[in-house]
């Protein structure tokens, strides 16, 4: 080997060996945060609205049976759909978690039955409950529609089927749950298709043999005073009095004793209660699938419908944000607000 040659070599492996001893680099991993889901922005609210709801950030939502939801921040109006996720466009209840994700109960029409999902901000996620009966603690997990989630898991809240109100031509649907609240004393009240209404305190389930309690139970609502009252689909507004449920339409006389026969009544009548809240004077403000809305304020009742700015008499919800807006969602011209007055429709 030539002198040149072994002088070459000597270069190389001294290269090889400070290289060997030179830090490798790489690129940095790059991780990509979630990406906020953009829906559709729109001008209104459309359609048949069942749910409203104002979640811990302000937002409200409005839950449309065939439109899917819509979210308003004040500022502008998002529509999301099956295209964006949602399980289903014809949502029912709307509601928030304790952890911050926006609840949603759908109608899987393609099934036939109904579906539960959420959205933490960025996905909507179809959640599948267990059906097995366990131990409810409403003090430590939380009441979701006619679900109970402990925080890991969603359980389909199954009700002993022992109420002394029957149903023979309904057995199937006979103890669905149409209706749920949780008072202040961590009782869970659900209020059922034709079974009536049952009370769980924690330990034991009540069941209620007012037998005008069997048509079905459309709402539950604790006032700020601490009295539950209830609504369904005949007999009218049920005051709860510690003991039983007193026929609050029929003591005011807006019931419709045929209701079987003539189930649309006369104007006025206060017997078809689908929603159940507060203005924020404390007025009682009941919401009828027919005539319109009703204001309690302690002495007197008084009904406002059409003729004080609704489109339609038919209300599907009645809300109260936190400012003490009243907000009412009709079965199919989207949504108005209501001063204590007049309703106005909600537009941008």
């Amino acid at each position: 080997m030539t002198v040149n040659a072994l002088f070459l070599l000597a270069a190389l492996t001294c290269l090889a060996a400070c290289n060997d001893h030179e830090p490798k680099t790489s690129k940095p991993a790059i991780i990509q945060a979630p990406m906020l889901l953009v829906g559709d922005r729109v001008s209104t609210v459309d359609g048949e609205i069942r749910g409203i709801f104002q979640g811990s950030k302000n937002t409200l939502w409005f839950a449309s049976n065939g439109n899917g939801v819509y979210k308003y921040d004040g500022t502008t109006i998002i529509n999301f759909t099956e295209k964006h996720g949602l399980s289903s466009n014809y949502v029912w209840m709307v509601t928030e978690g304790k952890d911050g994700r926006i609840w949603f109960k759908t109608y899987d029409q393609e099934h036939g039955e109904n579906a539960i999902c959420n959205f933490d901000g960025y996905t909507f996620n179809t959640i599948h409950p267990d059906t097995h009966s366990i131990r409810y603690d409403f003090r430590a997990g939380e009441l979701l529609f006619d679900h109970y989630f402990d925080g890991v898991s969603l359980f389909k809240i199954q009700l002993p089927h022992n109420s002394p109100i029957p149903d023979p031509e309904n057995p199937k649907f006979h103890y669905d749950i149409y209706a749920s609240c949780i008072d202040k004393h961590r009782n869970a009240w659900f209020g059922t298709f034709s079974a009536g209404i049952c009370k769980y305190d924690g330990l034991s389930f009540t069941w209620f043999d007012n037998k005008e309690l069997g048509a079905a139970v459309r709402d539950i609502y604790e006032d700020r005073n601490g009295t539950i009252w209830a609504g369904n689909n005949g007999d009218g507004l049920f005051k709860y009095n510690g003991k039983e449920f007193i026929n609050f339409s029929r003591e005011k006389n807006l019931h419709n004793p045929s209701f079987e026969k003539y189930p649309t009544g006369k104007p006025g009548l206060m017997s078809r209660v689908w929603k159940i809240s507060e203005d924020i004077f404390g007025n009682l403000c009941v919401a009828t699938i027919d005539n319109g809305l009703f204001v309690y304020d302690g002495k007197a009742v008084r009904n406002f419908t059409t003729q004080h700015g609704l489109s339609i008499n038919a209300i599907w919800t009645i809300y109260k944000d936190k400012s003490g807006r009243l907000w009412i969602g009709t079965e199919g011209d989207g949504v108005f607000t209501f001063d204590g007055k007049s309703f106005e429709k909600f537009k941008l």
